[in-house]
């Protein structure tokens, strides 16, 4: 009888026991460093750009929540609660639901704050909070036959034709026939609404010596034709000498 009770209370243990590691085996124990949020927006950038592209009012912004290890459970079994400056998105919430996408209708200077949590039940068993910044949309000038940016200054010599490239950075569109481009130099107008390439810049510079170097300034401004809110000016300078 005393053999027969111990083999039901082994029994029952080993059950125990095994219900016990079924449970934690499917039950995500999540660490401080389990995921991490990053995200992106639809702003308009060029393909040679190495940077993100920054969000502008308007802006559409998706935030990710990314596993940095390999986890017990699928990510896309766990269940995900995204909340935006402290309110709960509850349609963007669920199962699967690892990233967020929301449209920007703050100023420049202003700041998203997104948490994404994942819940076990009503337990949050990993929380992670990023900041968004709202910017401006900006403009890159590049010299011709350069892959690099220009950031004060071109220099040119005579009997030479001085191309600047002007590229708009981060509008909501990748369409540059949906912007205006305006050229001045020295605070004169330069731009003709009728020429193709109205982010192209052109001096033809004639022969001769120059007694001293010649300074101009060259100022474009963007900006939507759609959204008068987006625009951005930026000047360099032009040194011939």
């Amino acid at each position: 009888m005393k053999k027969n009770k111990s083999i039901f209370i082994l029994s029952f243990a080993l059950i125990f026991l095994a219900v016990f590691v079924w449970q934690n085996n499917n039950k995500l124990v999540a660490v401080e460093n389990s995921f991490t949020l990053t995200w992106s927006s639809n702003s308009s950038v060029p393909l040679e750009y190495e940077g993100l592209p920054l969000p502008i009012r308007g802006s559409e912004i998706k935030v990710f929540a990314l596993p940095t290890k390999k986890l017990t459970q699928d990510p896309e079994k766990l269940v995900y609660r995204w909340v935006l400056d402290g309110a709960v998105m509850g349609w963007a919430n669920g199962e699967g639901k690892s990233s967020f996408v929301f449209k920007s209708n703050k100023w420049a200077g202003d700041n998203y704050e997104v948490v994404s949590q994942i819940l076990d039940g009503e337990t949050v068993i990993w929380r992670g909070t990023v900041k968004i910044r709202i910017n401006n949309p900006e403009i890159l000038f590049k010299s011709a036959n350069s892959d690099y940016s220009v950031q004060e200054k071109i220099s040119s010599g005579t009997n030479q034709t001085l191309t600047v490239l002007g590229i708009p950075l981060f509008f909501n569109t990748n369409n540059q026939d949906d912007l205006n481009f305006k050229w001045q130099i020295d605070g004169y107008n330069l731009t003709s609404y009728d020429s193709a390439d109205l982010n192209t810049f052109s001096l033809k510079i004639p022969a001769g010596k120059l007694d001293q170097t010649m300074i101009k300034n060259l100022r474009l401004t963007i900006s939507d034709k759609n959204d008068d809110t987006q625009q951005a000016s930026s000047q360099i300078i032009l040194e011939i000498k």
